[in-house]
């Protein structure tokens, strides 16, 4: 049906210069519409696995808009030549004819003239390097990850990743595709941020769903492991619900997807990759041989991988603050842990000691900021800004507990972030939101950030604990933190806040 507005227009015109006149109108106005109603449209795209043993697929579809240029991603998390994987590139143009294309450089084509039909190749083997296996796509004869940002060319989405997509997928006989995309007619997906979208493909994927608080909360799993389905959907939810009370609220779907899979090359049992996109969570795992340690290994990255639901991915800031979403998250995340008691507060302590240890360590450790590590995270700096970044959060967090007499910490400036951006609106540069809202009202708290985060100071960790009731002890190869044998009342009370119970830590024994 016609607005109202154009179809008064149209009676008026239809008054004044008459019927004849005005049916041109119509059929002027109706032939633009149906150009407009076009270009809107979203792009089609079908994926079909060619082969698992030798891993391949086929991309064909049409792009909403027409293009001379195509690019595809060549670089992404310290990956290069991602591009080179792309072969058999063609395209043809609104009518079906075959446009001329030539490759100009590794995942990049210029056409002779704009195209909108495409159809290439994409070889899919799994990383030669396994950690990167949560970054791209691979499959392997059982199972798989298909990933639209490193499988589209830009192209095909317009340009924006914000330009929908309806995805439809050809697979082996005996496999399922699992996303967090909502599901269109006849099994398609609709996509708007194609660049976040995740698909787990393969045989013998099991789904679960609840609710976690009030997202809703679903596990894709594959493979044996130790544990059941039920313990990691649980531990999850607990986690979701734990990180919705310290922000405030969800995340900004509501709806979070976790996809659980073994690597696709056999590796070490201690080893874990993951990343999370919009509301998809990858974690590949290592198989441990007990439940215990099995989902002791999950525990860090569940925390850690479902807090960046939030930060970063819930808030409109932009720009490379990875030392604030990675390294004072990880520590966020560690902290929500030893509340859940998935974490013991000696834990806490060992793990500061370690990124201690790896901060020393390192090379150029004080040669960069924290703000020019994070341009650097992909060259050669990703230790720094996740260990340095981790032992800066959590002096900050101990320097305004005792501050402020322990009524704020680290949680509120997460809190604070989260109420300013975590709404759509125009996005902010991310280091000067995080800066600002580090720094606060109080003078100690700015000489902080400007000294650990903004510029290269060197950390003594043993000089600065001192005053907090923590003490690292001398000599040995590694640095192993502790609590002072003699405490004030308000060293005690602050650490107390953290998780410190000093009936148990005399015993030893672990919190239930």
């Amino acid at each position: 049906m016609l607005a109202r507005p154009l179809r008064e227009n149209l009676s008026a015109i239809n008054r004044a210069c008459g019927a004849s006149y005005a049916r041109s109108v119509m059929a002027f106005f109706l032939i633009s519409l149906c150009a407009y109603t076009a270009q809107a449209q979203a792009s089609t795209i079908r994926i079909e696995v060619l082969s698992t043993s030798t891993p391949r697929v086929r991309v064909e579809g049409v792009s909403a808009a027409a293009a001379k240029t195509w690019a595809f991603r060549n670089a992404y998390a310290g990956m290069v030549g991602i591009g080179e994987r792309v072969e058999n590139f063609s395209l043809k143009d609104a009518r079906g004819e075959s446009v001329p294309v030539r490759k100009t450089a590794p995942g990049e084509y210029e056409a002779s003239e704009e195209a909108t039909r495409f159809s290439y190749e994409v070889k899919v083997e799994a990383p030669v390097f396994t950690t990167d296996s949560a970054y791209i796509s691979w499959l392997t004869p059982d199972r798989g990850f298909l990933m639209l940002g490193d499988l589209l060319p830009r192209a095909a989405g317009s340009g924006s990743e914000a330009q929908p997509l309806t995805i439809s997928f050809a697979l082996p006989a005996g496999w399922s595709v699992f996303s967090n995309e909502l599901k269109g007619a006849e099994g398609k997906f609709v996509v708007k941020d194609w660049e976040a979208a995740r698909f787990f493909v393969g045989k013998d994927l099991r789904e679960s769903r609840a609710r976690a608080g009030s997202i809703d909360f679903s596990l894709v799993a594959a493979g044996d492991w130790a544990f059941t389905d039920e313990d990691v959907a649980e531990a999850s939810r607990n986690i979701l619900k734990e990180h919705e009370r310290a922000m405030g609220g969800p995340p900004a779907q509501g709806r979070v997807m976790l996809m659980l899979s073994p690597y696709p090359r056999s590796v070490g049992a201690e080893r874990w990759s993951a990343e999370t996109r919009g509301d998809n969570v990858v974690l590949l795992s290592g198989r441990q041989p007990s439940k215990i340690a099995g989902l002791a290994l999950l525990s860090t990255p569940l925390t850690h991988e479902l807090f960046h639901l939030w930060v970063p991915n819930a808030l409109q800031l932009n720009g490379s603050y990875d030392w604030f979403y990675e390294g004072f998250t990880l520590y966020q995340a560690m902290r929500a842990s030893v509340r859940l008691g998935m974490l013991t507060f000696d834990d806490y302590l060992k793990a500061m000691g370690r990124a201690n240890d790896i901060y020393i360590g390192a090379n150029d450790r004080d040669k960069w900021s924290l703000v020019e590590a994070s341009e650097r995270r992909w060259t050669g700096a990703t230790s720094l800004i996740y260990n340095k970044g981790m032992l800066v959060a959590f002096l900050y967090d101990l320097a305004l507990r005792e501050q402020s007499g322990g009524k704020r910490s680290l949680d509120n400036v997460y809190q604070e972030l989260y109420r300013l951006y975590g709404s759509a609106g125009t996005r902010k540069d991310g280091n000067s939101a995080v800066i600002a809202a580090l720094a606060g009202p109080r003078a100690e708290m700015r000489d902080f950030v400007r000294r650990y985060i903004e510029s290269p100071a060197a950390i003594d960790l043993k000089s600065m604990l001192n005053a907090y009731g923590l003490q690292v002890l001398p000599g040995g190869a590694r640095t192993h933190v502790q609590v002072a044998d003699s405490l004030s009342r308000q060293q005690r009370d602050l650490l107390r806040q953290l998780g410190y119970n000093e009936k148990v830590e005399r015993r030893g024994a672990r919190p239930r």
